[in-house]
C-alpha cells in the first residue's frame, strides 16, 4: 500500500463540478445527435442545429418517424443494428431524394451511430468528407503494422516513445503526449512527439485537478474521445424533457465540451484534442493526449483505428520489461539472495538478517532499518529512538492492520508528530511478518528537498465556490513552475518495494520451512524417547529378574508409575484376604463348638464337685496346681476375647476385599463408603496414636444416597492416593511440632460426601471433599499439581503419578472434576465431583 506523497503539498481535493459530465444537454455541432422512442423510432429530441446540417428545422423532425429522413432500405439497416446485441457501427446513411441538403448535384452522406442510453436509442449523424484521406483498407494496414511494430520492442520506455511517434504520425496531430498518473493522481509526460517548433512538455506534471475522477471514469469506459473544435458553438438538443431523467451521453462520440475544460484548452491555446485511454489492470493507467492548434476533425474509422492501438498498448505494457535501473535491480536481487542464504543457514531469521547490516540497508536503499518482534527492537543504521518505533509500529497495526507492505515517502502523512525525526525518518517502507502479532520490517530514509516541475501552479486549478466548497476552475497558465517540497525523502523505487515484498515471502516461507522441520525433530525426539523408555524397561525388567523379591518390590514401589504400584498393591491385598479368610472362618465356626464342648466339661467338674466334695490329695494337689478355680472362671472370658478377635479379623478381610477393587476395570454399582472405609483401614496404622500420644483424627461426614455406578477400582485408587498425601504432610509437620503444639491444633482429615449440584456441573452429581488442617500448597505448586511428574516429595518417596492418574481417572473416566483449593497455613481440600448415571 503507498500513501500519499506530493499531493500533501500540492493539494488534490475532491473537487465539485458545476455541470453533470454525462448529462450536458448539448454536443458538438459538427453533427446531429436524434434521440428516437421505438418500436417506431419517432424522433422524441434532436440537437438545434439540424438545420445547417439536414436542411429542416428541428420542429419538422420531434415526435416525426424517422423514415421521414432515410428510405425503407436504410430504415432496415437501422431496425437489424438495433436487434443486435453489439451493434457495429457505423451504419452508412444518406438523406433521401428531396429532403436533404445538397452541393451542387451530390447529396450529403453520413456515418450513423448508434447506441441505447436508458428506453432511448441515440443515432448522431456525422457528415462524410466528399474524399477521405484515408478508407478503412488503410486503417487496418496502419494498424497492423504498428502493432506489429510495437510487438517487437522488449522495453517500456521505448514502446511508449515509439507509440506517440506512430500515433502522431498516424492522426496528424500538432502535439502527442503519453501520460502517467501517479498513485495520487497527478499526471506526468513521460513520452513527447510534437512539431519542432513547439516547446517541450515533456517531464512536466499536471495535478490531479486537471483530469478530475468523474472525467477518469468516463474516459476509461468510452476509451476514445475527441473534440473537433472549441471555437465551435454548441448546440443545444431539445426539446428538454422535464418529466424524464436527463439524457445520458456517456457513449456519445458527439458528447458537448464543458466550459471549463473548453477555457483550459484555450488558455493552452489549442483547438482540438483526442484523449485515448491507457489501462492496466482494470484501472486507467495514463492517458495519450493529442493537441491541434487549429480545428482537427476525426473521421470515425479514425477513432476506432486510435481505441485499438490504446488496447494494444494496454495490453502491450504487461508483456514489456522495465528496462530503468536495470543494473540496479540486478544488485538489489544479488542483496536478496544473500539474505535468503543466511536466514536459512541461521537458527534464528533475525540473526540471518543481521548477519551483514549493510545488506538489509541496500535491499530498499534505505539508511536505517529495524526489525520489530514483539516489543523487542533490533536497529541497523541511523533510525529514530525505539520509543518512537514502538508509537509507530501501534499505528501500522491500527491503521494498516491486513496490508503486507505500507510505504511513503512523506511520513508525516502517516504519522503527524514525525516532523521532528526528518533528518532520519522522512520516509518509510514497512512489511508485516504476521497477521497476529506485531512483526515488522521497518526502512528510513532521511527528508531529502526536492523540486517538483509543473506545468502552471497547480493551485490555481480551483476556487472555493459558493457554498465553501471547492469547484474546478480552467489554469490561466501553464508556463514551467518549480515547486520545492519539503519533509519528504527520495521515492522509493518500484524495484526496492517489490525486492522488500520478495523478502517478506522468503521469510514467511523459511518461517514455515523452520517450523515444519521443528515439528519433524519434534516427532523424532518423542519416537526417541519412546525407544528409550521402552529400553529403560526392557533393562530394568532384566535387572528384577536377577535381584531378590525384597528388592525388587522395594524397586517397583520407587519406578513403577502410580496405577501400577496400586494395581499390584490390590492384587496383594486380595490374596492375602482370600489366604486369611478360609483359617478364621475355620477358626470361628470351629470357637462355637469349642465353647461348647469347654461348657460340657464345666459342668461335668461342677456335677463331679457336686458329689464328691471332697476329692482325694492327689486330685486337690493338682486342681490347686493348676488353678482350677480361676481356669474354670478364665476359660469363658478367653473364648469371648478369642471370638471377638476373630470377628475383628473378619471384618478386616472384607474391607481387604472391597479395597482389592482397584483391579477392577468394569463399572459397577457400589456402596462409595465402603470404598472410602476400606482405604482408610489400610492407612490405620497411620492414623493411630503414636508414640508421643497423638494421632490423626478423622472426621466422616457422609451424605445418605445409594450405591453409585462408577469404576469402584479406580476411585479406591484415587481416595489412596488423596488420603496418603495428607498423611505425609500432616506426619511431617508433626514431627516438627511440641505435644503442646500438637494438643492445641490436633491433626485431622475430615471426609464429606453428598449429592448436590453446583457452578461445574448444573445437574445434581456426587461430591467427596477430603480437607486436612496442614501445612497448604503455595500457589506456584497449586498450578502444576496435577502435572505429571511433579511432585515436592524428596527423591524415592515418590514418582510425581499419583495425583495425574487421579486427574485422569476422574475427568477422562468418570466424565468429572477434581479440584484442589489451599492457603499456606490452612491446609488443602480436594473436590472430587462425578455425574451420576441414570
Amino acid at each position: 500500500m503507498e500513501l500519499s506523497n506530493l499531493s500533501r503539498i500540492s493539494g488534490s481535493p475532491e473537487f465539485i463540478e458545476k455541470e453533470p459530465l454525462r448529462a450536458l444537454g448539448y454536443i458538438q455541432s459538427y453533427g446531429v445527435l436524434l434521440t428516437l422512442q421505438e418500436p417506431e423510432l419517432t424522433i422524441a429530441q434532436i440537437s438545434n442545429n439540424s438545420s445547417s446540417i439536414l436542411g429542416i428545422h428541428p420542429d419538422d423532425l420531434i415526435n416525426r418517424p424517422l423514415s421521414l429522413l432515410f428510405d425503407r432500405e436504410q430504415m432496415e439497416q437501422v431496425q437489424q443494428a438495433l436487434t443486435q446485441e453489439n451493434t457495429i457501427n457505423p451504419l452508412k446513411l444518406s438523406l433521401q431524394a428531396g429532403s436533404f441538403t445538397t452541393q451542387g448535384d451530390r447529396e450529403v452522406r453520413f456515418d450513423g451511430i448508434l447506441h441505447r442510453s436508458g428506453k432511448k436509442v441515440i443515432l448522431e449523424l456525422e457528415p462524410l468528407l466528399s474524399k477521405p484521406a484515408f478508407n478503412e483498407l488503410d486503417y487496418y494496414r496502419s494498424i497492423h503494422r504498428i502493432a506489429t511494430k510495437l510487438r517487437q520492442i522488449d522495453d517500456l520506455q521505448t514502446l511508449f516513445e515509439t507509440t506517440v511517434t506512430e500515433i502522431r504520425q498516424l492522426t496528424g496531430f500538432d502535439r502527442v503526449m503519453l501520460y502517467r498518473f501517479s498513485e495520487q493522481g497527478h499526471g506526468k509526460v513521460i513520452a513527447e512527439d510534437k512539431k519542432e517548433h513547439l516547446e517541450a512538455f515533456l517531464g512536466l506534471n499536471y495535478p490531479a485537478s486537471d483530469i478530475p475522477l468523474t472525467s477518469r471514469e468516463l474516459t476509461l469506459e468510452v476509451g476514445v474521445r475527441v473534440i473537433a473544435d472549441i471555437a465551435m458553438p454548441s448546440a443545444e438538443i431539445i426539446p428538454v424533457l422535464p418529466q424524464e431523467e436527463p439524457l445520458d451521453l456517456s457513449n456519445a462520440v458527439l458528447r458537448g465540451v464543458l466550459d471549463c475544460h473548453t477555457q483550459y484548452l484555450k488558455n493552452m491555446r489549442v483547438s482540438a484534442s483526442l484523449t485515448i485511454a491507457i489501462a492496466r489492470e482494470g484501472e486507467l493507467w495514463g492517458l495519450i493526449a493529442c493537441h491541434h492548434y487549429t480545428p482537427k476533425y476525426l473521421p470515425y474509422a479514425m477513432r476506432a483505428a486510435c481505441k485499438l492501438l490504446g488496447q494494444i498498448i494496454s495490453l502491450e505494457m504487461a508483456t514489456k520489461k522495465d528496462r530503468t535501473d536495470t543494473d540496479y535491480k540486478y544488485h538489489l536481487n544479488q542483496v536478496l539472495v544473500k539474505l535468503i542464504e543466511w536466514m536459512s543457514v541461521e537458527e534464528k531469521i533475525s540473526d540471518g538478517l543481521t548477519n551483514s547490516p549493510n545488506h538489509l540497508l541496500e535491499l530498499t536503499g534505505a539508511t536505517g532499518v529495524a526489525i520489530w518482534q514483539d516489543d523487542d527492537c533490533i536497529c541497523l543504521g541511523k533510525t529514530p529512538e525505539i520509543e518512537a518505533i514502538a508509537s509507530l509500529v501501534q499505528i501500522l497495526s491500527t491503521k494498516h492492520p491486513q496490508e503486507k507492505i505500507v510505504h511513503t515517502n512523506s511520513l508525516v502523512q502517516l504519522a503527524p508528530n514525525w516532523a521532528s525525526h526528518k533528518e532520519i525518518a522522512s520516509g518509510l517502507l514497512a512489511i508485516s511478518l504476521s497477521e497476529t502479532e506485531s512483526k515488522y520490517i521497518l526502512w528510513f530514509r532521511p527528508e531529502t528537498l526536492q523540486t517538483v516541475k509543473w506545468a502552471g501552479r497547480p493551485q490555481e486549478a480551483s476556487q472555493p465556490g459558493k457554498d465553501g466548497e471547492i469547484v474546478l476552475c480552467p489554469r490561466q497558465s501553464f508556463a514551467l513552475w518549480k515547486e520545492l517540497v519539503h519533509l519528504a525523502s527520495l521515492p522509493w523505487k518500484t524495484c526496492e518495494i517489490e525486492a522488500a515484498l520478495e523478502l517478506r515471502e522468503a521469510i514467511v516461507r523459511i518461517s514455515l520451512r523452520k517450523a515444519d522441520r521443528l515439528a519433524k525433530l519434534y516427532i523424532a525426539l518423542q519416537a526417541s524417547e519412546a525407544r528409550t523408555r521402552e529400553k529403560a524397561t526392557q533393562l530394568e525388567t532384566t535387572l528384577h529378574e536377577l535381584q531378590n523379591i525384597h528388592k525388587q518390590l522395594l524397586d517397583t514401589q520407587t519406578q513403577l508409575i502410580q496405577n501400577e504400584k496400586m494395581s499390584s498393591l490390590g492384587q496383594l491385598v486380595a490374596g492375602v484376604a482370600h489366604e486369611i479368610n478360609n483359617p478364621v472362618n475355620f477358626i470361628y465356626g470351629n470357637l462355637t463348638h469349642t465353647e461348647q464342648s469347654i461348657q460340657d466339661l464345666i459342668g461335668m467338674l461342677n456335677l463331679y464337685t457336686k458329689y464328691y466334695p471332697e476329692p482325694i490329695p492327689e486330685i486337690q494337689s493338682e486342681a490347686e496346681a493348676i488353678e482350677l478355680d480361676f481356669t474354670l472362671q478364665d476359660l469363658p472370658k478367653m473364648l469371648a476375647s478369642m471370638q471377638v478377635g476373630a470377628h475383628r479379623i473378619q471384618e478386616i478381610v472384607q474391607s481387604l476385599r472391597n479395597f482389592s477393587r482397584l483391579d477392577e476395570s468394569d463399572r459397577k454399582t457400589v456402596d462409595l463408603h465402603e470404598g472410602i472405609d476400606s482405604t482408610l483401614l489400610i492407612l490405620g496404622n497411620h492414623l493411630q496414636l503414636k508414640p508421643n500420644g497423638f494421632g490423626i483424627q478423622v472426621i466422616k461426614n457422609y451424605g445418605d444416597f445409594p450405591k453409585i455406578d462408577c469404576y469402584p477400582g479406580q476411585l479406591n485408587q484415587v481416595f489412596m492416593n488423596i488420603l496418603a498425601n495428607a498423611i505425609d504432610v500432616l506426619e511431617e509437620r508433626d514431627r516438627d511440632r511440641s505435644p503442646e503444639e500438637i494438643k492445641a491444633k490436633p491433626s485431622q482429615i475430615s471426609i464429606s460426601t453428598e449429592i448436590a449440584s453446583s457452578d461445574r456441573i448444573s445437574e445434581p452429581h456426587l461430591i467427596v471433599r477430603i480437607a486436612d488442617n496442614g501445612t497448604g500448597i503455595t500457589p506456584e505448586n497449586l498450578e502444576k499439581l496435577f502435572n505429571p511428574f511433579f511432585t515436592t516429595k524428596p527423591i524415592g518417596k515418590g514418582t510425581g503419578m499419583g495425583l495425574a492418574i487421579s486427574y485422569q481417572i476422574i475427568v477422562e473416566k468418570h466424565s468429572g472434576v477434581l479440584t484442589c483449593q489451599s492457603e499456606l497455613g490452612q491446609g488443602a481440600e480436594f473436590t472430587i465431583e462425578i455425574p451420576l448415571i441414570k
